[in-house]
């Protein structure tokens, strides 16, 4: 008896867990993703700040989410808010446009999902930041990892 209910219990806990496995098959670019971007001596200190993150959402081949970044000591923020981060995925590429709340600056980059990990690069800027001399805080290229929930 005790056999059969641990089967039941275990069959129960890996339904619940299918619906999270199949979306991550078929939106794997869906969760929150951030890197570190702080040096070895300023983790050691503990330094605030100093990451850059995205959290996206896909719906088949189109993604919609938000972006931000702070440097380290929190001296200069990006918080590009909801629908800062647009685009579509094709094939295993998905293919973004980042607007910086900062200033208005847009650009355009690809990321892919390379050993669970999310590969960033910038690879042009479709519009300039309208605050000449500021940048628009938006991250340049950078391996991100998956944040558990």
């Amino acid at each position: 008896m005790q056999i059969f209910i641990f089967q039941i219990l275990a069959c129960f806990a890996l339904a619940l867990s299918a619906p999270a496995k199949a979306q991550s098959l078929s939106a794997p670019f869906t969760g929150t993703w951030s890197i570190d971007l702080r040096t070895p001596s300023e983790r050691k200190e503990k330094v605030e700040c100093g990451t850059a993150a995205f959290k996206l959402l896909q719906t088949g081949n189109r993604i919609i989410g938000s972006h931000s970044m702070a440097t380290a000591r929190c001296g200069r923020l990006n918080d590009g808010g909801e629908g800062s981060v647009k685009g579509t995925v094709v094939g295993s590429t998905a293919v973004l446009t980042v607007t910086s709340a900062r200033n208005g600056q847009i650009v355009l980059g690809s990321a892919k999902i390379v050993g669970g990990s999310l590969h960033w690069q910038v690879s042009e800027e479709i519009k300039a930041g309208e605050q000449e001399g500021d940048s628009g805080l938006i991250l340049q290229s950078g391996v991100l990892r998956r944040e558990r929930r």
